[in-house]
């Protein structure tokens, strides 16, 4: 059984192996590299920027991006132990270190939920996270905590489907994502939750 990821918006480098918030092209391997599009172009922002030609025209390759990351990840770890109580850095920390450290994202969401335990982008991040390693009762737990802080907000809404579906229950999935389209036409979501529909309609 294919599963949807949930919406995510992680805001930073981990977008691209894990893609904001289920959280995303709604089945896992969406989020697995594939053949770019004719005249595809890397984002314009900042993290990018480094991944562009540099000065001397010569475009870095792997072992200098792998390089920067290193010494980005160095510098992170060093600005939270110098103060923990810094969450944009400990945020930034723990990001980064999603897909191939969970269990240390997962304390480090934990210690800025400790100073706010209302910080819905949080706990969003820990329903992506406990969700990406399987444990999907967990996920399910914290993003019943977003709802219960805001119950408009639309990434838990259809995270709802998303974990409803990993649990094998399709018909409550579609039935969830088919009211958000309903309630919420033309936002992100609903166009996220029309493709996760299709998906599992066409598995059938």
């Amino acid at each position: 059984m294919k599963l949807k990821p949930l919406y995510i918006y992680l805001g930073i480098f981990v977008v691209f192996v894990a893609a904001v918030v289920f959280f995303s092209g709604v089945t896992k391997q969406a989020n697995t590299p594939g053949a770019l599009s004719e005249g595809a172009q890397m984002p314009d922002d900042d993290i990018h920027s480094s991944m562009r030609t540099r000065g001397d025209g010569e475009t870095p390759g792997k072992d200098n991006v792998m390089h920067e990351m290193v010494e980005k990840m160095n510098a992170l770890k060093m600005a939270v132990e110098k103060n923990p109580n810094d969450t944009a850095k400990v945020r930034e920390y723990a990001d980064l270190q999603i897909t191939h450290n969970p269990e240390e994202s997962i304390k480090l969401y934990e210690s800025i939920l400790k100073i706010d335990p209302k910080r819905t982008d949080i706990l969003l991040q820990m329903t992506f996270t406990f969700y990406n390693i399987g444990e999907v009762e967990k996920a399910i737990e914290y993003n019943n905590k977003v709802l219960s802080i805001d119950k408009n907000n639309l990434f838990a809404q259809y995270n709802v489907g998303g974990l409803a579906q990993a649990k094998g229950d399709n018909k409550k999935a579609i039935a969830v994502w088919k009211e958000l389209v309903k309630k919420y036409p033309k936002t992100e979501v609903a166009h996220i939750a029309e493709q996760a529909i299709k998906q599992v309609e066409q598995a059938k």
